[in-house]
């Protein structure tokens, strides 16, 4: 029997539609999902829910948390995410939580957190903090920390109390300086720090045990790169280099390494030879040297947008080479002939111009719905009906979770895309399910499915989901190939029907 306090909360829950008005116990109630409910205060009864594990209170409207939360001791996911709090509550310090997620709020003040000490994933990302000197304890447990969107501007003191994390995110801040204190970062495989405004990286950094680091888009115009040998993964994109180097110490077992929009007239090859991405797109480069050839493991290259006319015999030698982007330099007839004797299908040399890869708009809609039906010829689960076709991609259109590109040419459109957002259970959040690529045959092998993925992978990245997924016809090859080719990995999963 509950008692009248048990009774309002669960009616509370109930109105809310997060529980079952069946539920004879609170005790039975472990995890709680109430985002987007818009919810302005929890009720101070809150504290009764004691087998509490994880706790979602997403897209609300809340500024702060009853006092009665820190009876939550079992409590160890709090999802706080897109709500109004300008103060993170002093009850978390009660809590032994394990990961809070406080992202898009408008924080100003976390120094709660400097008493959380158990906590282990952190997130207060696009936020308006300053400074979070003093909001981390001495002796805390973070493995994961996520700073970026903020307006953070010296991170010195608060490295010497990073020993322990493993993956740092402190991009989109006003950063200028990466200091010497960043050799406290004892622990670090991920460190994120792009769109700041970094001038100067300290040598303590290249000493760093890091597997993945981002840089782009900063303010970096001399740099010399050296040692960090567990380095796979370096992305230097977008910064006004003058001078950029790299000894032969650098990164022995480096596997992607990317300066897109650099401004580089030299083509740098890495000691590396587990190269399996190089990118120098939209620089000034004017000659590709014949040692490429050494990167028998490349599956990417992209050298589009540069001065190149010539292009060496070794690229022959890249027989793992899945894609090559090259458009947009002034390639001699010989070097064309280099590219059809590599692989003509895997370049986007053949791309017609005066093609647009643009959202839909509501006026796209019949041209893609015939479109499905060529999809639909090729995919045997579907039958070709316009009429449903229509129905369905004016649904998808009209709702907002979904996505929807096209590709146009002289008006008309040759080519589509979709993306629906996904919530996965296994990642523990969004995920985007891709569907619906197709081009029409007379535009094939131009590289027009290519920029349609492409660009549906970037807003993917934009939206912050983990990851990106997609399902093909068994039989179609031509599509398990392209998609192969695109970094889409094969699972063990089959897909199965039921129609109700």
């Amino acid at each position: 029997m509950m008692s009248s306090s048990e009774q309002r909360l669960k009616n509370w829950l109930v109105t809310h539609g997060a529980v079952d008005e069946k539920i004879e116990s609170l005790q039975e109630i472990i995890r709680l999902d109430l985002s987007g409910r818009k919810i302005e205060e929890l009720p101070q009864e809150f504290g009764l829910l004691t087998n509490l594990i994880a706790l979602n209170l997403s897209n609300n409207k809340l500024s702060s948390l009853p006092d009665s939360m820190e009876k939550l001791n079992k409590l160890s996911n709090l999802d706080l995410r897109r709500n109004s709090f300008k103060v993170l509550p002093q009850v978390l310090k009660h809590m032994e939580l394990r990961s809070i997620n406080a992202s898009s709020n408008t924080l100003a003040d976390v120094s709660v957190l400097k008493e959380c000490l158990h906590v282990r994933v952190l997130d207060l990302s696009s936020n308006v903090l300053k400074s979070i000197d003093g909001s981390i304890g001495l002796e805390n447990e973070l493995r994961t920390l996520n700073l970026s969107s903020n307006l953070l501007h010296d991170l010195s003191s608060v490295f010497s109390l990073l020993k322990k994390v493993q993956r740092l995110n402190i991009n989109d801040n006003i950063i200028k300086e990466i200091p010497s204190t960043v050799k406290e970062l004892l622990s670090i495989e991920e460190f994120e720090a792009a769109y700041n405004h970094i001038e100067k990286i300290d040598d303590a950094f290249f000493e760093l045990d890091v597997e993945r680091v981002d840089l782009s888009a900063n303010l970096l115009i001399s740099l010399h790169l050296h040692s960090l040998i567990e380095l796979e993964v370096l992305v230097l994109d977008e910064n006004p280099f003058r001078k950029l180097d790299m000894d032969f110490s650098f990164a022995p077992y480096l596997k992607e390494f990317s300066c897109d929009s650099c401004g580089l007239d030299e083509f740098l090859l890495p000691q590396s030879e587990s190269l399996e991405l190089l990118c120098y797109s939209s620089n000034e480069i004017e000659t590709v040297p014949k040692e490429i050839g050494r990167y028998t493991q490349l599956q990417e290259l992209d050298i589009d947008g540069n001065k190149i006319k010539e292009l060496p015999d070794t690229l022959a030698n890249l027989s793992y080479l899945e894609t090559l982007y090259i458009n947009g330099n002034p390639l001699s007839e010989e070097a064309k002939k280099v590219i059809t004797i590599l692989d003509p299908e895997i370049c986007d040399l053949n791309m017609k111009t005066g093609i647009t890869i643009e959202k839909a708009i509501e006026a796209d809609l019949p041209e893609m719905a015939e479109l499905l039906s060529v999809l639909f010829t090729i995919e045997t689960d579907f039958t070709i009906d316009y009429n449903k076709q229509l129905a369905g991609i004016t649904r998808l259109f009209e709702h907002d979770t979904s996505d929807l590109l096209v590709a146009k040419y002289e008006g008309k459109v040759i080519g589509m895309i979709t993306m629906q957002r996904l919530i996965s259970s296994a990642e523990g959040d969004y995920v985007g399910q891709i569907e619906d690529l197709v081009v029409y045959e007379e535009y094939r092998k131009m590289g027009v499915g290519s920029r349609l993925i492409n660009k549906m992978r970037s807003m993917a990245v934009e939206y912050g989901y983990k990851r990106i997924q997609l399902a093909a016809d068994v039989d179609n090859k031509n599509a398990l190939q392209f998609y192969s080719r695109r970094g889409f990995k094969k699972t063990h999963l089959n897909i199965y029907h039921y129609i109700v």
